[in-house]
């Protein structure tokens, strides 16, 4: 610059010697070209000085960035030794009271011999819920983690009778658990050059939409456990569809929508607001067989999934999900004391769709899926004894829907009705539905298979969900962290069908025909 600034003040400086020197012989038109040369170096002189007093400027805001920087590396350096770790947590303290019945020939030909009925007159399952998450680095990188105890008082049973109390990756709200074990533990990473975010390890799957609990990814239909595996979820740039006016959305039976940020009956609508259209593709794996001979590698493979969902956003009111998922070599549920009925693997096929919208105030939503597996041919000794018994192969398809609403905000701030109502088909079966109290994947209670057992003894096979179910609750919250909720659900399964010449269905029935308990709750969150 400065080198920049000496050459036209020595050519100034030059002109003004020669210019009188000229004078006597110059004509005036020549020297006033001369001037006019001066005047536009001086202006030239004066525009190289405001740019080097400029530059200047520059590079002293530019210092002053660097120690902004600076100072919000060390407010970040602050913030991971302090405030990078958040804590949160729910109690949840039911009381309930459980009544069932089963007619005589339920489960086929004579079984059970008699009708019977049970009740238990009260039972209190209690549910803690640690929540943590963690900042690693800021802006890019995650870790959330949520440790779970499922309790029943006076209850506890180590050794399950039956293989879907089993412990393993999927076990949810069943109850005799008493052990602490993550619910979740997952880390994610920002992708900001695909809009995208990679997670792994133990995945939020449990209470999804309708519910929408925080971090969930899937409608509740489609998956409602514990699953472990690796997503990536893509998120679409702002588009026409998040401005789609739906007029049906808007209206309302009464009144005004209240606050969506203070008021505790919106937070399911406030979640779906945040929800975006997307894309998410994964891998599960959902049952691991370790170290198997390589004869054995056909037999005892392990369980892999693969799935893909993809949300679409109606304005903000309304969302369309569509999802489909693979399972490889899902082995049929047996118990080791079974060793008579051959270890059975099938591929399992999982599709459908969840839609949500509002209406009059009302959030309605409704969804509809589709199963399909194959049991293999295979022989066995009924009862691990007698002549053999061969099995043709059988195609298996199912399906289910369910249709449901709650009233928002309509009755008060801190008031809400729900109601649903759900029915499985004969071969419906949604081994990622495996909750515990409200699970419509398999069957609550398993009775004994007697198609493999002739003593009805033993739990073994496919047990679908082919029930029709009632869930209505009412909830009120005394203040936003704390909600009293008076509930009554309702399962009646339907008879299953058997093949012709055969006194019972292969498939695994409910013990229970009607099952159904009223219950109160209260929940906190900290």
């Amino acid at each position: 610059m400065k080198k920049a600034i000496f050459f036209p003040v020595a050519i100034l400086l030059s002109l003004i010697f020669i210019i009188p020197a000229i004078a006597g012989d110059a004509t005036t038109e020549e020297i006033e070209q001369l001037k006019a040369e001066v005047r536009r170096l001086q202006q030239r002189i004066e525009e190289l000085e405001k740019k080097q007093s400029m530059t200047e400027e520059k590079a002293v805001e530019t210092e002053k960035k660097v120690g902004e920087m600076g100072k919000n590396v060390a407010k970040v350096e602050k913030k991971s030794l302090s405030d990078r770790l958040d804590f949160s947590g729910e109690a949840r303290f039911r009381m309930m009271r459980e009544t069932a019945k089963t007619n005589k020939g339920f489960y086929g030909k004579n079984q059970p011999g008699k009708a019977s009925k049970w009740r238990d007159e009260t039972s209190f399952p209690l549910r803690v819920r640690l929540n943590a998450h963690a900042e690693v680095v800021p802006g890019y990188t995650d870790f959330y983690a949520r440790l779970t105890i499922n309790k029943r008082w006076g209850a506890f049973d180590d050794k399950p009778t039956d293989p879907f109390n089993n412990r393993n990756s999927f076990e949810a709200s069943i109850g005799h658990d008493i052990t602490p074990r993550f619910e979740r533990a997952y880390m994610t990473q920002k992708l900001p050059f695909i809009n995208s975010t990679w997670y792994i390890g133990r995945l939020p799957a449990l209470d999804g939409p309708p519910q929408r609990q925080a971090g969930s990814l899937f409608p509740r239909l489609f998956i409602d456990s514990e699953i472990d595996g690796t997503l990536l979820k893509w998120e679409a740039p702002e588009n026409k569809l998040d401005h789609i006016n739906l007029p049906w959305a808007k209206t309302r039976l009464w009144g005004k929508m209240g606050d969506v940020e203070k008021t505790s009956t919106l937070k399911q609508y406030k979640e779906k607001l945040a929800d975006k259209t997307g894309v998410i593709i994964g891998y599960l794996k959902y049952d691991e067989k370790k170290m198997v001979t390589t004869e054995e590698k056909h037999v005892k493979s392990d369980a892999d999934v693969f799935l893909t969902e993809l949300q679409f956003k109606l304005g903000k009111d309304t969302a369309l999900i569509l999802d489909g998922l693979v399972m490889q070599d899902w082995h049929m549920p047996n118990t080791d004391k079974v060793s008579y009925v051959p270890d059975l693997n099938t591929d399992y096929y999982l599709t459908g769709g969840y839609g949500d919208t509002q209406l009059f105030g009302f959030q309605i939503y409704g969804a509809c899926y589709y199963s399909h597996f194959k049991i293999p041919e295979h022989s066995f000794k009924p009862g691990g004894d007698g002549p053999i018994k061969t099995v043709p192969e059988k195609n298996c398809p199912g399906h289910i829907w369910l249709a449901g609403f709650n009233t928002g905000d309509l009755i008060t701030p801190n008031q809400q009705l729900t109601f649903e109502y759900s029915k499985g088909s004969d071969a419906w079966i949604n081994p990622f539905n495996y909750r515990g109290y409200r699970r419509k994947g398999t069957v609550l209670q398993p009775a004994g298979n007697s198609f493999y057992d002739p003593s009805g003894k033993s739990v073994v096979g496919f047990y679908p969900f082919n029930a029709r179910v009632v869930d209505i609750y009412y909830d009120y919250y005394f203040k936003s962290k704390v909600r009293f909720r008076l509930g009554y659900m309702d399962f009646r399964y339907d008879k299953h069908h058997k093949e012709k010449g055969e006194d019972f269905s292969i498939l695994g029935s409910s013990k229970y025909q009607h099952d159904w308990w009223p219950y109160l709750e209260v929940n906190l969150s900290f």
